[in-house]
C-alpha cells in the first residue's frame, strides 16, 4: 500500500500507478490527482483535522506522485531520489517547494531526468532539485551550512538505495560539521536573521516562517538537537533535560498554531505565501474561526494569538540556546563569578542565582533582579536556569503580592531608578513579570490594531516608548533631543513618567476611550502602590491627556496666541507640560518609525516652548494691539539691519495690513519681505516663487506671491502633488488690495526637507509656469492607491465647525490616504468657489485627518446648504 493510501481522504495511488500510452493523458491524470489531493487536504483542514496530519498527508501525496512518475520515466538507473529540507521532514504545506536531491553515480540518466523534471513542472509542482554525486554533496556541504542542514534531514524515496546509505554514513561522520561548530554556525545564522527583521517579532505583516519567534526558530532547535543527539523528535529534549514537559507542550502548542496559520495562508493565497499580509489577515482569521465583537475585530484576535505565540517560541528558543551552550558545549568561563549581593552574581555578562528557593524565600527578589539589569549595561541577559526559575515563580505575584511592604518597596525602587538601559523593562515583560505586577498590562500583550498607523502591538509599542524615555537619561542623546534630555536628567523621580508610559495605552481593546479607561486604572494602581495622591493624579492626568499635545501641534495654528493660552490653561503645572512633552515625543517615535519626521519634531518643540513661556510669565500676555506693535518693531529693526529701506518697508507693511503680522512668525515675515523688496516688479502681474528651508530646518518652505486669482490653492496643490511633494501645512493670506502671500510646508517622498538645489529650482520654475496659466496647470495626478491600503475600511467623514475668533468655517476631513487626495479636495473647493485660509495635513498610516479653514470669496462662513454641497463633492471626488 502506498503511503498516501493510509489517508482515506486522499485520491488513491492506483490512479497514477499504471502505464500510460499517451503523454497528454498522463499529464491530465497527474494534474487532476494533484488538484484533487490538494482540495481534499483543504477540506479536511476546514473540518478541523490536525494540521500535523495534513502536512504528513501532503508529503505522502507528493511521495506517491514522485515515486510513480520516477518509475514511469525509468529514471532509477544509476540514480536515487531523496527528499530534503521541509519535504524530508514531511512538513509540506499546501504550496511549499518540493526540495529533492538526485544522487547520481553516472551520466546515463541525464536525459530521462530532464524529461521527468519537466513533467513535474508541467503538472504544477514547484520542484527545487539538485543533481549531485556523493563527493559533490560532501564538498558543497562543508562550505555551505544550508546545504549541510538540508542533507541532515534527507529521506529516501526510491532508486538506488546504496547511494542513499552511503550519504548517511557521510553525514554521521564525526568530522562532518561537529556539533559544536554546527551549533555556533546555526546560532550566528539565527541572530543574523533576527537582526534582518530588526529583532522584532511584531511586524505588522509578519513572515510566519522567518520572523523572530516564527517556525524557523523551532527548526533551529530541531537542527541543533539532531546534530547533537541524532534525534528528530523535540520530545527527546525532555529526557535530555533541556526542556521541561510543560515547556515542550507550550512549544508544540504554538508550533501547531503557526502551522495552521501558514496552512490557511497558503490555501487562501493559492500559492506559496509565508507573509501574513493585510490582504490575507482577515480571511485567515475567518478560516481559523475568529469573530468580530464589540471590543475587537476577528483579525485583531488572530494577530494577538499570533504575537503571543511567536514571543513564547522566541523565549523558548533563547532558553534552549543558553542551556545547550552551558550544559553541552561546556564553554570555558570568560570571567569568574562576581557577586552583586548574597543572592545574585554575574558570570559571562549574565545575571544568575544559585538558590533555587530564592523567590519563595524572598519574593521581592523577583523585582530586584530586574533592577540590576536596569542599572548595569554590562549585564546582557539572565542565566537560563534563573530565567526558568523566574517563569516558574510567576504565581507568587498574585493579588496580595503588593500588600507586602518589601515587595512594594522593591517595585517602587525599580520605578524610581534613573535607569540607564531599558533591558530591565524588556526582560520583565518577556518573562511575564510585568504582566503579573500590572494585570491590565497582561491583557494588552500581543494586541494589535488593524491599521498602518500602529506598527507594533500595544505591549511592544510600550516597550519602545520606555526605551526612548530611558535613553534621554544618556548624555549622548542631548544633541538629538536636548529638551527631553534636560527634562529627564533634571527629574528626581522618574516613576510618574514610567508609569504613565506603561498605562498610556493600557485601556485599548476594551471598548470606549482608552485614555479615559487608562487614566482610571493608573490612578487606582498608583494609590495601591503607595504613591502620594499628587503623584497618582499626575500619572492619571498624563495618561488621560497623552494625545492632546500631538493633536494641537499638528491640527491647530500654534502661532495663534489663543491656541497657546487655551492649551496652557489645561496644564495644572509646568511639570505637567514637561512630562507630557517627553511622553508625546516618545509616543510618536514608538508608534511607527515612518511617522516621526523633522516637521513633527519642530511643531512639538514650538508648542512646548511657546506654552512654557506663557506659563512662566508673571503677568497676563499682551493684548493684540501690543503684539502687533512688537511684531512690527521686530520686523522693521531686523529688516533694516539687512539693508532694507525703511520707507519701502513701511509702505509694504501698510499695504499688507495688520492681519499679515499676526498670521506669520516674525522670521517668516522678514524673509518674505526681503523676497518682495528684491523683486524688480513688485506691482507686476507676474507670480513670484521662492523656496528655502523652514526656520526650524524641519521642512521646506514654499513661498508664493501673486495677485489673487480663482482656484489658486487648487493650482498650487496640483503642481506640488505632481512633483511628489508631501504637503504638511499651508497658510494662505490675501491683503486688503487682493495680493496673495501663500506659504506651503513640504517634505519629499522620503519625509525629508528638500536639499537638492536643482530640484528646488525645478519646482520653482514649474510653479511659476503653472501660475501664469492656471487653467492648464490643474490636473489630477494619475497614481493608483497603494495595494496595502485597499484592505482597510476608512469611511470618508466630513465635519464642519465655526472659528469664532475669525468668523470662518472649519472643515475636518477623515479619509483613506491616497495619491493626490489634496488635489481632489482642492477640486471640490474650486467647484464651490471657496477661499482657503489655512490647511493642516495629518497622515496616520492609511488614514488622513486634515483640517481646513475656509470661507466664501466675500470672507463669510459657509451656510448649511453650501456645507452639504461641499461634503458631497469631496466624497465623490476622493472616492471615485
Amino acid at each position: 500500500m502506498a503511503a498516501s493510501d493510509k489517508y482515506n481522504y486522499l485520491p488513491k495511488s492506483s490512479e497514477v500507478n499504471k502505464p500510460f500510452y499517451d503523454s497528454s493523458e498522463q499529464l491530465v491524470i497527474y494534474k487532476k490527482h494533484l488538484k484533487v489531493g490538494l482540495q481534499a487536504l483543504i477540506e479536511q483542514f476546514q473540518k478541523g483535522i490536525s494540521v500535523n496530519q495534513l502536512l504528513k498527508a501532503r508529503s505522502a501525496l507528493i511521495d506517491n506522485i514522485l515515486i510513480q512518475s520516477w518509475q514511469q520515466y525509468s529514471v532509477s538507473e544509476g540514480c536515487s531520489l531523496i527528499a530534503v529540507g521541509g519535504y524530508g521532514r514531511q512538513e509540506l504545506q499546501p504550496y511549499s517547494d518540493i526540495d529533492i536531491l538526485i544522487l547520481v553515480n553516472e551520466d546515463s540518466c541525464t536525459k530521462k531526468l530532464e524529461a521527468w523534471i519537466a513533467f513535474l513542472w508541467d503538472i504544477g509542482l514547484e520542484v527545487g532539485h539538485s543533481v549531485r554525486g556523493i563527493s559533490d554533496c560532501n564538498q558543497l556541504a562543508e562550505d555551505d551550512l544550508t546545504i549541510a542542514t538540508s542533507l541532515m534531514e534527507s529521506r529516501y524515496l526510491c532508486g538506488q538505495k546504496d547511494a542513499f546509505d552511503e550519504l548517511q554514513l557521510l553525514l554521521q561522520d564525526i568530522d562532518f560539521w561537529p556539533s559544536k561548530v554546527f551549533y555556533k554556525a546555526k546560532v550566528k545564522e539565527h541572530r543574523l536573521r533576527h537582526k534582518k527583521f530588526e529583532d522584532s517579532s511584531y511586524n505588522l505583516e509578519p513572515n510566519i516562517k522567518s520572523n523572530p519567534g516564527g517556525l524557523r526558530d523551532i527548526q533551529v532547535i530541531q537542527w541543533i538537537a539532531l546534530r547533537q543527539f541524532n534525534s528528530k523528535s523535540l520530545h527527546d529534549l525532555i529526557s535530555q533535560q533541556i526542556f521541561t514537559r510543560r515547556e515542550y507542550k507550550t512549544l508544540i502548542s504554538h508550533q501547531q498554531f503557526l502551522r495552521k496559520v501558514r496552512f490557511a495562508l497558503h490555501a487562501i493565497a493559492g500559492k506559496r505565501e509565508d507573509r501574513l499580509s493585510f490582504e490575507h489577515q482577515k480571511q485567515v482569521a475567518l478560516w481559523l474561526g475568529y469573530e468580530d465583537d464589540k471590543k475587537k475585530l476577528a483579525v485583531e484576535y488572530l494577530m494577538q494569538r499570533y504575537y503571543r505565540s511567536v514571543m513564547a517560541i522566541r523565549n523558548l528558543a533563547e532558553l534552549f540556546i543558553q542551556i545547550f551552550e552551558q550544559d553541552y558545549l561546556l564553554e570555558q568561563r570568560l570571567e569568574a563569578q562576581h557577586y552583586l549581593d548574597e543572592d545574585f552574581y554575574i558570570e559571562n555578562n549574565r545575571i544568575g542565582t544559585k538558590n533555587e528557593e530564592l523567590f519563595k524565600e524572598k519574593p521581592e527578589a523577583l523585582i530586584t533582579i530586574f533592577n540590576y539589569l536596569a542599572e548595569a549595561p554590562k549585564i546582557k541577559q539572565i542565566q537560563a536556569k534563573t530565567l526558568r526559575l523566574i517563569r516558574s515563580s510567576q504565581q507568587i505575584i498574585n493579588k496580595d503580592y503588593l500588600l507586602s511592604q518589601k515587595n512594594k518597596d522593591a517595585w517602587l525602587k525599580f520605578l524610581s531608578t534613573k535607569q540607564v538601559t531599558s533591558r530591565g523593562f524588556a526582560l520583565m515583560k518577556r518573562t511575564n513579570i510585568l504582566g503579573a505586577l500590572i494585570r491590565e498590562f497582561a491583557q494588552i500583550e500581543g494586541q494589535m490594531q488593524f491599521d498602518l498607523f500602529h506598527a507594533y502591538t500595544v505591549d511592544e509599542h510600550t516597550l519602545f516608548l520606555l526605551r526612548h524615555i530611558i535613553r534621554y537619561n544618556k548624555p549622548d542623546c542631548q544633541e538629538e533631543f536636548p529638551i527631553c534630555s534636560q527634562i529627564m536628567q533634571e527629574l528626581n523621580d522618574p516613576s510618574p513618567i514610567y508609569l504613565a508610559a506603561i498605562f498610556h495605552d493600557i485601556g485599548k481593546g476594551r471598548g470606549g476611550d482608552h485614555s479615559e479607561l487608562g487614566a482610571v486604572d493608573a490612578y487606582e494602581y498608583c494609590i495601591k502602590l503607595g504613591l502620594t495622591t499628587q503623584q497618582a493624579e499626575l500619572v492619571s492626568w498624563l495618561v488621560k491627556n497623552h494625545l492632546v499635545m500631538s493633536l494641537i501641534a499638528q491640527r491647530k495654528d500654534i502661532s495663534d496666541p489663543d491656541v497657546i493660552e487655551t492649551f496652557a490653561k489645561r496644564l495644572p503645572s509646568h511639570q505637567h507640560l514637561e512630562l507630557l512633552y517627553v511622553l508625546t515625543v516618545s509616543d510618536i517615535r514608538a508608534t511607527n518609525p515612518t511617522l516621526w519626521n523633522s516637521w513633527k519634531a519642530s511643531l512639538l518643540k514650538e508648542l512646548f516652548l511657546a506654552t512654557s513661556y506663557y506659563l512662566r510669565q508673571s503677568s497676563p500676555r499682551a493684548n493684540q494691539q501690543e503684539m502687533l506693535q512688537d511684531a512690527r518693531q521686530q520686523v522693521i529693526a531686523q529688516s533694516l539691519h539687512k539693508g532694507a529701506s525703511e520707507q519701502a518697508l513701511q509702505k509694504l507693511l501698510n499695504a499688507l495690513g495688520d492681519e499679515y503680522l499676526l498670521r506669520y512668525h516674525p522670521e517668516q515675515i522678514i524673509w518674505q519681505l526681503e523676497q518682495l523688496l528684491n523683486r524688480l516688479a513688485y506691482s507686476s502681474e507676474q507670480p513670484y516663487v521662492a523656496i528655502k528651508n523652514h526656520r526650524s530646518k524641519a521642512g521646506t518652505e514654499v513661498f508664493i506671491a501673486i495677485n489673487d486669482q480663482p482656484n489658486l490653492f487648487a493650482t498650487i496643490v496640483s503642481v506640488l502633488s505632481q512633483n511628489q511633494m508631501n504637503i504638511q501645512a499651508a497658510t494662505l493670506f490675501t491683503s486688503p488690495k487682493g495680493y496673495c502671500l501663500d506659504t506651503f510646508i513640504v517634505l519629499d517622498s522620503a519625509g525629508q526637507p528638500l536639499s537638492n538645489n536643482s530640484r528646488l529650482k525645478e519646482i520653482e520654475s514649474k510653479l511659476v509656469t503653472a501660475l501664469e496659466q492656471p487653467n492648464k496647470a490643474f490636473a489630477k495626478v494619475a497614481r493608483s492607491i497603494p495595494s496595502r491600503y485597499k484592505h482597510f475600511n476608512v469611511p470618508t467623514k466630513v465635519e464642519f465647525g465655526f472659528d469664532k475668533a475669525n468668523k470662518l468655517t472649519i472643515l475636518e476631513l477623515t479619509a483613506l490616504d491616497r495619491p493626490a487626495l489634496l488635489v481632489n479636495i482642492a477640486q471640490a473647493f474650486k467647484d464651490c468657489n471657496l477661499k482657503i485660509h489655512s490647511a493642516k495635513i495629518v497622515t496616520l498610516g492609511e488614514k488622513v485627518e486634515d483640517t481646513f479653514i475656509i470661507s466664501n470669496l466675500d470672507l463669510s462662513p459657509l451656510n448649511p446648504e453650501q456645507e452639504q454641497k461641499l461634503e458631497q463633492l469631496i466624497i465623490r471626488y476622493i472616492e471615485s
